[in-house]
């Protein structure tokens, strides 16, 4: 009887302990308290800076000439492709410096879309035609644009 008692103190010992491993676990995989935000705040935060930084960059898209006129793919949806795009003017941007804005904010966004799982209704956007209007660069006016 005493070695049943033994072995019933050490099956309850060992069982509290993998509860308590388990309950750790489950508390630090973030299953009952979600992660950190810190990481999702400091993503959001560049990511609205970096949207800033491009908005900044591109300014008015002024232009003398149509040619001048141009498209960047802005965002990633997390089906694939574009948000959107965005017009700019090569007399007014620079050019590199836009488009390595934007890569940067395309890849963190389809990042921070696979790491949270988003949805999205995976319609495809197409590529718009741009034109030159009183100087200003504008998508045409036939063609709806979704929101950004």
């Amino acid at each position: 009887m005493r070695k049943i008692a033994l072995t019933s103190s050490l099956w309850i010992g060992l069982t509290g302990a993998v509860a308590g491993v388990m309950i750790a676990e489950f508390f630090s995989c973030g299953m009952f308290f979600p992660p950190s935000n810190a990481a999702q705040q400091s993503d959001s935060a560049r990511m609205r800076e970096l949207r800033q930084m491009i908005e900044a960059e591109i300014g008015e898209p002024a232009a003398t000439e149509a040619a001048q006129c141009k498209l960047v793919a802005f965002g990633s949806k997390p089906c694939g492709g574009p948000t959107t795009y965005l017009v700019y003017s090569l007399a007014k941007t620079d050019e590199s410096r836009l488009k390595q804005l934007v890569s940067e904010f395309n890849a963190r966004q389809k990042a921070y879309n696979q790491e949270q799982k988003i949805l999205s209704d995976c319609l495809f956007v197409t590529e718009p035609e741009v034109e030159l209007i009183g100087g200003i660069c504008k998508i045409k006016s036939d063609q709806p644009r979704p929101a950004p």
